[in-house]
């Protein structure tokens, strides 16, 4: 017994210092190294604490350039917020890059993360909003730095990117953001279309842990018993994400918005970017990439991320230190990867010039391991498709979070049906290529067997070997339906870019689950797909021509 004791003890005490480390003696090892090496590199960095409203305890860096300021009014400033599960200490990844050239920089650890205190509440308005509000009273007013008040902007990546979205409008002293893969619709990024991420959903939970100090009244775990487990009002928890929604107020932002997404960002999709830009009247640009979420902004501007970080900057200096950069001065409104020139591409405007709409209809008809036909015309007879749920079905999204397609790893589809799980209709080979760029939309008729359904969609590109590469996907939930009458449904598929060659056909298959990116419905359900009649079943695609 004795000797287990000591095993015990032993093991106790070093974990105790391994935690005094990795806690208490490493960030502070981190912050020197970092402040030794600002001060060869032209900029001063000061640890800073500051109490928010409501008593909390949040801990800060500001970043001052050591040249003096270019006016007599002070420097202009950044603020910079960090991801989720990060802390400051991201930011160093990017703020020397701006206090060399003359901007002071202000991060901190927003609550519940790093060493400040509280508990994280996902950009409260009442809790992170406030504390923003707060660090932009501490920083307009402490004495280590002149700061001109007229001249400060916002930026951050992800849970960072949110937080910027959210302030515009709120906060009159930012006077421009460069939101970076943060969402607009926080609805839609969790539940789109009534459908629950429970995989991002779990995730974003289980990382959290150190932020809520797994503490059960949380909000993050209140949430999650309404949206995963229904043991709370559903209707309160999708209240509370659409208070943290920037999107209903796009129309009345009136400061210089730079918007950064990416086509493969399943997490806050390109589709609410796509939006929000829509709908802004102030001065705008946007800037769409390739990769996963967060993933394009990278490392920052000295390693990954160099193109985007520069563009960032010369926002900054356009409406901040008014250079001749930025919309405006000759530099394109919008910028788009594309896989065909394997680059961004400029665009004039979004939508951009020659976008068109061109629709296909869904036949009902027995081919040889299909569903069904897209046809340019709508069929004159009417025919059904039958769908049962599943929890497993070989059509799928592919793998969430991470997505392969942007290491030029295609997502299969199956070659062939397996009535009721899922069903496909097929095109023709197109004689010329199709430029296909945005929002597919697909509207279908229904005829429900239950009160509720969920509607998945996958577009695939099929060569000429007859393999479905997948070009993208959407989901739907419906509730409130009358068992055997039928209904009208509209859905988005997540805005894609994609060159369909001459001689290819598109497939589109649906399914009632797709486990690997959505919760399936935990009750059984059928419906029928119809198509012809007066409201045909028909995909939208965007092309550009």
């Amino acid at each position: 017994m004795r000797a287990a004791a000591r095993r015990i003890a032993r093991f106790v005490l070093k974990a105790a210092v391994l935690f005094a480390f990795l806690f208490l003696a490493l960030p502070r090892a981190a912050a020197e190294a970092a402040r030794r090496w600002g001060e060869r590199h032209g900029y001063a960095m000061h640890q800073f604490k500051f109490t928010a409203r409501d008593g909390t305890r949040l801990s800060g860096v500001l970043y001052v350039p050591l040249s003096p300021p270019d006016r007599p009014s002070g420097y202009p400033a950044l603020v910079m917020v960090h991801s989720w599960v990060m802390s400051r200490w991201q930011i160093h990844l990017y703020a020397p890059y701006f206090a060399r050239d003359g901007y002071a920089v202000l991060s901190y650890d927003c609550r519940g993360w790093g060493s400040s205190r509280g508990q994280v509440q996902c950009a409260d308005p009442e809790y992170e909003l406030c504390d923003l509000e707060d660090a932009l009273d501490w920083l307009t007013s402490q004495e280590l730095a002149p700061i001109d008040k007229e001249r400060i902007g916002m930026t951050g990546i992800s849970y960072g990117g949110g937080h910027s979205f959210l302030i515009a409008g709120r906060d009159p002293r930012i006077r421009t953001i460069v939101p970076m893969h943060g969402w607009t619709d926080l609805r839609e990024s969790l539940v789109p279309g009534g459908s629950l991420k429970y995989l991002w959903g779990l995730l974003l939970l289980f990382s959290a842990s150190w932020a809520t100090k797994c503490d059960p009244r949380n909000r993050l775990y209140r949430w999650t018993l309404s949206l995963l487990l229904g043991l709370r009002d559903y209707q309160v928890a999708l209240r509370d994400l659409d208070r943290r929604s920037a999107l209903p107020a796009a129309a009345e932002t009136d400061i210089p918005v730079f918007i950064v997404g990416s086509w493969h960002d399943d997490l806050f999709e390109p589709n609410q970017m796509l939006r929000y830009y829509e709908a802004l009247r102030s001065p705008k640009r946007l800037y769409i990439g390739r990769f996963p979420h967060g993933v394009d902004a990278g490392l920052g501007p000295r390693l990954w991320g160099r193109e985007l970080w520069a563009e960032a900057k010369d926002w900054f200096d356009r409406w901040l230190k008014e250079k001749e950069s930025g919309t405006g001065d000759g530099k394109p409104a919008v910028l788009v990867y594309r896989e065909r020139e394997k680059g961004t591409v400029s665009l004039p405007e979004w939508p951009p010039p020659g976008l068109e709409t061109v629709a296909l209809h869904l036949k009902a008809e027995q081919l040889e391991g299909l569903a069904g036909r897209l046809t340019d015309s709508a069929p004159e007879g009417e025919g059904s498709v039958l769908l049962r749920n599943t929890w497993f079905s070989r059509a799928t999204s592919g793998p969430s979070v991470l997505r392969p397609q942007p290491l030029g790893i295609p997502v299969p589809g199956p070659r062939r049906d397996r009535p009721p799980a899922f069903a496909s209709f097929i095109s023709e080979p197109f004689e010329s290529g199709l430029d296909i760029l945005g929002i597919p939309r697909l509207e279908l008729r229904l005829r429900p067997e239950n009160e509720r359904c969920q509607v998945n969609a996958f577009l695939y590109d099929e060569g000429r070997k007859g393999l479905p590469r997948l070009i993208t996907y959407g989901t739907r939930t419906v509730s409130d339906l009358r068992p055997g009458e039928e209904a009208f449904l509209q859905m988005e598929l997540v805005a894609c870019e994609w060159w369909l060659e001459r001689g290819h056909r598109l497939r589109l298959t649906l399914s009632a689950s797709n486990a690997l990116f959505v919760q399936p419905l935990r009750e059984r359900f059928s419906f029928e797909v119809l198509s012809g009649g007066d409201s045909p079943s028909a995909l939208f695609l965007p092309v550009l021509r």
